[in-house]
């Protein structure tokens, strides 16, 4: 089981780094760790060249009131002609320096985009895959705790949480450091004294960022939370159309997700509202900077202008250097914080993606697991005692022994463990006492891919994929031709029902083959499981949604079929098991009764009961 504590969609994101999630993620980058280091380099060289921005403008400013002023002194036209062509080359040279700098960036920036979206989307496509492989391989009783719609989210809205920052946060969590370092270095390098004076200020901003942290925190918590609900209704609402419709609740979940989308629209004003507040306040702290600086630099400009260049004079250069130099010492503010913010949203992602992925299955195949090309049939059930809940027993030491070939009944009332018989041999679960054996062999020896391929199953809510009604029966045999297809369907007697769709095997079956009845789905489903020709068949409620003439011919086609074939119906009409060779008679997990159809019914014991109920019921 996953050692991660069992996470529900709407839990909070917590307002601390998760660092068991947080080596996860690590773990995972392992194998791009030099692509981010060289996307990190990238990075760097970037805020390197930034950084240089502020003193070409310093350079430029100077050079500009320098030739202004020499233009001024000059002393008669050449002399003047000389300082100005002079003034022009060195504008030249500027420009061409600011031209070159932004062409690097651009291009550096280019590289580092392109080459952080391959690694992430490559990152992303492993994972993705990796989630949906393990998804597979998980047993039946980990979907019997949890609900569709939570692996779904963490499929997709958690996994997607995750993109942003993998992709960006390890470049710029170091480059918004390095931007912090280098623009106060360099306001420092500049002026000290300025520096001074603007340094007060930072503190300010400093718990500014931290409040506004924790508030952010919270108000995403509940965006978070309001946002799961909302898609939790929705999606029930989705698959609950009809029953929806049929009970005439459209005003009254009209409402319920009214009064869901109200509240998750109040949570997502009251995060603009806190986020407008942060900046606000930052854009002030910036404007206050900004005017320290100028004053004080206009100060500074005077009372050093006496001072040779050089030697701490202050221009009007450096003043401007100074205010972009203060600019590009906000910016990283905000990006970090947005990158802790996103940080905080992602570990939780993370968590809950690997509660799933840590999930281990409970039905796995044992060392040395054998995988037979094919089975006798033989089917023996040796004192088994099951529960799906622990404590709660479905089944109570129940044996039996099936020969191949031969058509098992298995009857009793709603919930007596009919189908659970059913799923432990189609090993969906294990015995916690006790022994399946197929062909003499513990079942938990036989490799799954192996047994599965072996068995067919049919079951009373049967699953039609998106698809034609062809695609459907394939399914189970890739490699069949459209002819063996169709075959399988005359020997069933499905065929004819197929035929008269409107496209025939090639009609489109919807989403869960919500757009064919529910005697057709079955139909089509019992035409799959027969294709892929399994040696032990289990039908579970199989014809219950077929109709009397169907059913005859389904029967007739069974008695054909079932040849060599070791087959278990499960059936509350009794008219369908009649045929069987042999009837187990399970009554609250226990098996109460065996033997032939007549045989019990001469017995006069609890089948001869069920039966007389069924012919007065017919």
């Amino acid at each position: 089981m996953s050692r991660f504590s069992h996470v529900d969609p709407d839990t909070p994101t917590p307002t601390r780094l998760n660092r068991g999630a947080l080596r996860r993620i690590l773990g995972w980058l392992r194998p791009y760790r030099w692509v981010i280091l060289i996307n990190v380099c990238l990075s760097l060289i970037l805020t390197g060249a930034e950084l240089m921005v502020p003193l070409l403008l310093q350079w430029a400013i100077d050079g500009v009131i320098r030739a202004i002023r020499s233009i001024t002194a000059a002393v008669g036209e050449v002399e003047r002609a000389a300082v100005f062509a002079g003034a022009w080359h060195d504008l030249g040279l500027l420009i061409g320096g600011f031209v070159g700098l932004f062409f690097l960036m651009g291009v550096v920036r280019y590289f580092e985009i392109y080459r952080t979206m391959v690694y992430a989307q490559r990152f992303m496509y492993g994972m993705r895959r990796r989630f949906f492989s393990h998804l597979h391989c998980l047993s039946l009783r980990f979907y019997d705790k949890w609900k569709s719609g939570q692996l779904i989210a963490r499929g997709t809205a958690d996994m997607d949480a995750l993109q942003e920052t993998i992709a960006w946060a390890p470049s710029h969590i170091l480059s918004s450091a390095f931007m912090l370092v280098g623009a106060c270095a360099a306001m420092f390098w500049k002026d000290p004294v300025l520096f001074g004076a603007v340094f007060p200020i930072l503190p300010v901003l400093y718990l500014l960022t931290r409040r506004f942290r924790i508030k952010a925190s919270d108000a995403w918590r509940q965006v978070r939370a309001q946002t799961g609900r909302l898609t939790a209704n929705v999606a029930e609402s989705i698959a609950g159309a009809r029953v929806i419709q049929a009970f005439a609740r459209e005003q009254r979940n009209y409402e319920v997700f009214g009064n869901l989308t109200d509240r998750l629209y109040d949570t997502r004003i009251e995060t603009e509202r806190v986020h407008g507040r942060y900046m606000i306040g930052t854009r002030s702290i910036w404007m206050c900077a900004q005017v320290i600086v100028i004053i004080f630099g206009a100060w500074r400009i005077t009372v050093t202008s006496s001072l040779p260049e050089g030697e701490g004079r202050v221009t009007a250069g450096t003043v401007a250097a100074f205010l972009v130099y203060v600019a590009m010492f906000f910016r990283p503010i905000d990006m970090l914080t947005h990158i802790y913010s996103q940080l905080l949203h992602s570990l939780a992602a993370a968590d809950r993606v690997i509660e799933v992925l840590d999930t281990e299955p409970e039905i796995v195949d044992r060392p040395g697991a054998v995988s037979p090309t094919d089975f006798e049939g033989d089917v023996t059930f040796d004192h088994v005692t099951f529960s799906y809940i622990e404590g709660t027993p479905v089944l109570h030491d129940v044996s039996f022994r099936v020969r191949p070939g031969e058509v098992i009944a298995l009857v009793g009332p709603t919930g007596a463990g009919k189908t659970t018989v059913c799923r432990l041999i189609a090993r969906f679960y294990e015995a916690q006492q006790g022994y399946v054996c197929i062909d003499d062999r513990d079942i938990r020896d036989i490799a799954q891919s192996s047994l599965h391929k072996r068995m067919g199953i049919v079951l009373q809510e049967n699953f039609l994929f998106a698809g034609t009604v062809m695609d459907n029966i394939r399914y189970g045999r890739p490699d069949a031709t459209d002819e063996e297809v169709i075959q399988c369907a005359r020997q069933i007697g499905s065929h004819a029902a197929i035929e008269a769709l409107p496209q025939g095997f090639e009609t489109e079956v919807g989403e869960r083959g919500g757009l064919l009845s529910a005697g057709q789905r079955q139909l089509i489903c019992f035409t799959r499981a027969m294709l892929a020709g399994p040696r032990i068949l289990i039908l579970d409620e199989a014809t219950s949604s077929v109709d009397t003439q169907t059913e005859l011919k389904v029967q007739e086609a069974l008695r054909r079929l079932t040849q060599r074939r070791t087959c278990f119906i499960v059936a509350h009409r009794l008219s369908t098991v009649r045929s069987a060779d042999r009837v187990l008679v399970i009554e609250d997990g226990r098996l109460t009764e065996e033997g032939a159809h007549q045989d019990l019914l001469a017995a006069g014991g609890r089948y001869a009961m069920m039966y007389e109920e069924f012919i007065r019921s017919e």
